[in-house]
């Protein structure tokens, strides 16, 4: 085929060749360059510009998306700011013209990464769903590094507030905010009078940016898929190391073992109260209602010699561990360790005993626990790693990355969360409760979180639903309350789910792959989500789709065979924590 020239080519991108359009010279013709389409006192750098094709790219085995074979062209472009001292870099997949659906997809990181980089499995499913798809590496690199805790802080004591506001919120929004812009004019969609639909999908800090966009730039989206979102920042960051410090504060270290066998033990007691033993606990709420851990007192546990890993930040390629050997482990429970294993199932308390944060679900786990020392032989709490740079870097702006815990109590942190939350109010917490421009523009949002994740406590999530809820209808009960957010914002508790992954001590569980499809139905098509599916990826059943219900409403098994969807008020109520620690309403 004969290239067309660029004149040509614009106007009639959708039924050009991919090849054709995905040169430097036809994505410099369709750069964004009015003040109407892009933020203002933003230049594009036009020296910038790459274009590369990708012919049948695969992508199997990922964990939000069924296997796909996609075709793009991946342009990448550099902007800055009036007066800023920045480089941005974006970069988007545009799709085959012919496969283009007239959807213009962004994509956000996890952990402390803002993006997944190059051929990341977000980028490639917008692709497959004919969207052109964006992300963004908010400026770090020019700032010296690729992630948020690289460049948070300049030199100790001064803060970087330019990479503190787009990683907030602000970069995102650009992104996106130029995508469109590059989208309509890449693909001619406004001489096809047809509408450019906007999403964004993210989960664990993916989806706090994703609320972060509900937030602050609803404008700018049709539909938002958030998944298990890290917002709440003040208190979430600090959270991770409450486990180890609620430990520290009873003075009673149990072995590693204790908290597995925990575990297994919920596991095996709750798997049956949805109706169904499938190994998988799909009522945490029954479980924490009906299971006393009190039970397991002068019961044995046994583990293996084996390894044990300190968990990282949050799902993502820059999840940072620690490992250290563990010996074989044989004893009975005693009190001390049921009083531990008590606290941990109720949250963080201060010496008030008033709660502070949210635990997690019965049957997830406890998140970082103990270690075995073998300088002391003696059991001791987790080096905090990655999660106690928050407290050295991000409070105290001072350049260190190591954390000592000794000494730290409860209430250090809640004064931690406090400050935390007090710092970065505006920017961070990403918790503002009333989302009516998002609404009243028409935004359609999809929220889902594992109910066994131990990184961000799903009760953080419905926490954020319920301020939702009673804030923009205050007027209404519960119920009526639940059924008009449910007309635009739903909310899910994936059974068995980790964070933003699949489950390996509950394999039969599910996880969903089709929000995307179920939000483009919901946006374009206006089928309403009453169930969202969620595939399982492993073991015996893998390839089962199972169906998730709404909340309120959790699944329940009849005749162990026939899901319903039910509402029970004793089920819902022990899901709902109120954080009495606080004078400040913590949404």
């Amino acid at each position: 085929m004969r290239l067309m020239t660029t004149a040509a080519l614009i106007g009639t991108a959708a039924a050009a060749s991919l090849s054709s359009v995905c040169t430097k010279d036809y994505v410099l013709s369709v750069l964004p360059t009015s003040s109407d389409d892009i933020p203002s006192g933003i230049t594009i750098d036009t020296s910038s510009v790459t274009a590369s094709t990708y012919q049948n790219y695969s992508v199997t085995g990922a964990t939000f998306w069924e296997d796909m074979t996609v075709s793009f062209c991946e342009v990448s472009f550099a902007y800055s700011h009036q007066n800023g001292d920045d480089r941005v870099v974006v970069n988007y997949y545009m799709p085959e013209p012919t496969s283009f659906q007239n959807r213009f997809l962004a994509t956000g990181g996890a952990a402390y990464t803002i993006n997944n980089g190059s051929g990341g499995a977000d980028m490639l499913g917008g692709v497959a769903f004919g969207a052109a798809t964006g992300y963004t590496d908010a400026g770090f690199p020019y700032w010296g590094g690729t992630d948020f805790d690289d460049v948070v802080i300049r030199g100790n004591g001064t803060a970087n507030w330019p990479a503190i506001y787009n990683w907030g919120y602000q970069a995102i929004a650009e992104m996106a905010q130029i995508g469109k812009a590059f989208t309509n004019n890449f693909f001619d969609v406004g001489a096809n009078t047809t509408k450019l639909y906007t999403y964004f999908i993210g989960c664990s800090e993916g989806g706090r940016e994703a609320f972060s966009q509900a937030q602050r730039a609803p404008d700018l989206y049709d539909g938002i898929v958030a998944g298990a979102p890290a917002m709440r920042y003040g208190q979430q960051q600090v959270n991770h190391l409450a486990a180890p410090v609620q430990i520290q504060t009873i003075g009673y270290y149990p072995p590693s073992c204790v908290f597995q066998t925990v575990v297994n033990a919920t596991i095996n007691a709750c798997d049956g109260m949805d109706g169904k033993v499938d190994g998988v606990v799909a009522r945490s709420d029954l479980c924490f209602q009906n299971f006393n851990v009190t039970s397991m007192l002068g019961k044995s546990y046994y583990c293996e010699a084996s390894s044990t890993s300190s968990l990282g930040l949050g799902y993502g390629k820059r999840k940072r561990q620690s490992t250290s050997a563990t010996p074989a482990q044989n004893g009975t429970f005693n009190a001390k360790d049921i009083e531990v294993i008590q606290d941990l199932l109720t949250g963080l308390k201060d010496s008030n005993g008033d709660l502070v944060y949210f635990p997690f679900q019965p049957a997830a786990g406890f998140g970082d626990t103990t270690v075995y020392d073998s300088t002391t032989d003696t059991w001791t709490i987790t080096s905090p790693n990655s999660n106690g740079e928050w407290i050295t870097k991000f409070l105290n702006w001072q350049n260190v990355t190591e954390l000592d815990m000794y000494g730290v109590t409860n209430d250090d942190l809640k004064r931690w969360m406090i400050e935390g939350m007090t710092k970065y109010m505006d920017v961070l917490q990403t918790t503002l409760p009333d989302l009516t421009p998002f609404h009243s523009k028409g935004g359609r949002l999809l929220h889902y979180h594992g109910e066994a994740d131990t990184s961000v406590p799903p009760a953080g999530s419905i926490h954020y639903h319920e301020s939702v809820r009673k804030t923009m209808y205050s007027n209404l009960s519960f119920a009526d309350g639940n059924d008009a957010l449910n007309d635009w914002y739903r909310f899910y508790l994936v059974p068995g789910g980790a964070h933003c992954a699949i489950n390996d001590e509950q394999p039969n569980a599910g996880f969903p792959r089709d929000n995307f499809a179920h939000l483009i139905d919901w946006v374009e098509k206006d089928v309403v989500p009453v169930t969202i599916n969620s595939t399982v990826q492993s073991g015996a059943n893998e390839g089962e789709v199972q169906k998730v219900c709404t909340w309120p409403s959790r699944p329940y098994w009849k005749d162990n065979n026939t899901m319903i969807c039910e509402e029970n008020p004793s089920s819902i109520s022990a899901m709902l924590w109120n954080l009495t620690a606080y004078l400040t309403p913590v949404y």
